[in-house]
């Protein structure tokens, strides 16, 4: 099977970056793992200002009529005691953002490009040929060969292919996550179905899912000692007794299912080579508090979809190196516009969570 580029990933960024590659009638194929669990269900919202750049790639459509909701603002309790209400009404052109269902969203841009998926269970090999085009194996019981000019890894923060590649990533900090779906309830102080709200610990979000459920993620640093009660109810409620607000979204809960992960910032060492490149969480992953992560997706998937053509039709040798320095540049500035945002919070900056935001130095 031979094609121009081969996308290993099957997340927003890979299916997205297909989806481009398909109207530009750039051959590709797409390998996945098969009966990969559907995600677990993270409430992500998509800010206003993601909605002009989706119109221009002309996929707000898509992504409206798979989403949940719109959204029209949030509020925050960072900094102070003091609930702040940051309401999308002034945003221009658009003056909301999207409750995406991520799930619903990726199986409707699936059956866009079905017919170039191939799956594997068994794991995938990469072969480098001496003229320069890869080969990528896809282990099943048999083993099928797809052959290209161009290899994406769209793998997110595992970076498989980064892996196979030799390819190592820096990690910035130990931040994870550990979230619970939970009956949706309205707080009578509250306006908005997004809150966020810091502690001493770390901080947390809580995200209305559906028209029943809520989504309560808390992060904290890996190691923590309030980590392990963050994964049992009655441990968590205890723990987040001294929170303002985040405590009322459990305090009826009696039982819940825990998910963790990491959320932690990190980026390849490198993003492209030769005949390759990373996008999305594979070439560099945001701490959520940025809300960035979706939009990164695409963006990165935009970028390399132009990347790639250009490639192909003349033969740019410098084309990939000038996409990995530009992602690196956006990567370091992110790194500066995080650790700003931590540091508004000055209530615990001696605790063992928050004291790192201030020992750092933006020397990136």
């Amino acid at each position: 099977m031979r094609k121009e580029v081969i996308i290993i990933g099957n997340g927003i960024a890979g299916i997205t970056l297909a989806v481009l590659l398909q109207r530009k009638g750039i051959s590709f194929s797409l390998l996945h793992r098969k009966g990969e669990k559907p995600p677990f269900a993270l409430g992500e919202t998509l800010p206003p200002s993601a909605m002009p750049f989706l119109q221009k790639l002309q996929l707000l459509n898509t992504f409206e009529e798979n989403a949940y909701r719109k959204t029209y603002g949030y509020h925050s309790m960072w900094g102070s005691s003091r609930v702040t209400d940051i309401n999308f009404y002034h945003h221009n052109p658009f003056k909301n953002g999207l409750k995406i269902n991520k799930y619903q969203t990726l199986e409707y841009m699936r059956d866009l490009i079905r017919d170039d998926m191939v799956s594997y269970t068994k794991g995938f090999e990469i072969i480098h040929e001496a003229h320069g085009n890869t080969v990528v194996l896809a282990k099943n019981d048999g083993v099928k060969m797809v052959q290209g000019q161009i290899l994406v890894d769209a793998t997110g923060r595992n970076r498989a292919v980064l892996q196979k590649l030799k390819v190592d990533s820096e990690i910035h900090d130990e931040l994870v996550a550990v979230s619970c779906h939970v009956p949706k309830i309205k707080h009578p102080k509250l306006t908005h179905e997004v809150y966020v709200e810091s502690f001493e610990q770390g901080w947390g979000i809580v995200s209305a899912l559906n028209e029943t459920e809520n989504i309560c993620t808390m992060y904290t640093n890996k190691g923590h000692e309030i980590l392990s009660k963050l994964k049992d109810i009655s441990q968590c409620k205890s723990a987040l007794s001294e929170t303002i607000y985040l405590k009322d979204f459990i305090a009826q809960v009696n039982q819940a299912k825990f998910k963790g992960g990491n959320a932690n910032s990190s980026v390849a060492k490198r993003i492209s080579g030769s005949n390759w490149l990373a996008l999305g969480d594979a070439a560099m992953s945001f701490d959520p508090l940025s809300s960035h992560g979706i939009t990164n997706a695409i963006y990165t998937a935009a970028r390399a979809t132009e990347t790639i053509e250009k490639k192909l039709s003349e033969a740019d040798p410098d084309v990939f190196a000038e996409y990995g320095e530009a992602m690196q540049t956006i990567y370091q500035q992110y790194l500066i516009s995080k650790n700003n945002l931590y540091r508004q919070e000055t209530r615990w900056k001696d605790s063992e969570f928050w004291k790192q935001f201030f020992l750092v130095k933006d020397w990136y």
